[in-house]
């Protein structure tokens, strides 16, 4: 029998969301209504630019809309990046019974030799969530650290594969 669970975890806006999205704003009311009314060739062309910049302001807060979505596949994780509801970016596909361990980030497991893993996926809504998990795994010879937030059903079908190796 084939397993087949997928869950989606919208990103939280952290501060660094916030002001990126005042700093577009203020950046863009300043070329619109401070710069371009002074260059005299670019004055008569000041409604295209107000569209263009305004278009392009929206375009870069919106892309600031993130999800994650983690599709398990009997023992195959997928995870993706939803931008904006728009736009997919495939971010990792690993077997689960290649995890070395897996375990709560607040867990006594999440030692300091695997925070020092250089290579690190955070697929999760906030690190500071309590059902943020991580595994360790190599991917293209590099050990990497993968951060996630299965719910139950995913936990129970990875269990399956590597018993030893999951600590809840």
């Amino acid at each position: 029998m084939d397993i087949f669970i997928e869950k989606l975890v919208k990103k939280q806006k952290t501060s660094q969301d916030v002001f990126f999205t005042i700093g577009i704003i203020v950046g863009t009311l300043i070329l619109v209504f401070g710069i371009i009314p002074l260059i005299p060739f670019l004055r008569s062309f000041w409604l295209f630019f107000a569209v263009l910049f305004g278009y392009l302001a929206y375009y870069l807060i919106r892309s600031r809309n993130i999800e994650f979505e983690y599709a398990l596949t009997n023992s195959e994780l997928d995870v993706d990046k939803i931008i904006d509801q728009k736009r997919r970016k495939h971010l990792l596909t690993v077997d689960c019974k290649n995890f070395e361990v897996m375990a709560r980030v607040n867990s006594d497991k999440f030692t300091e030799d695997i925070k020092s893993i250089k290579n690190r996926i955070e697929a999760v809504s906030s690190m500071s969530s309590p059902d943020v998990y991580f595994a360790v795994f190599e991917n293209g010879g590099v050990k990497t650290l993968l951060f996630f937030e299965p719910n139950e059903k995913m936990l129970e079908a990875i269990g399956r594969y590597i018993p030893r190796r999951l600590f809840k």
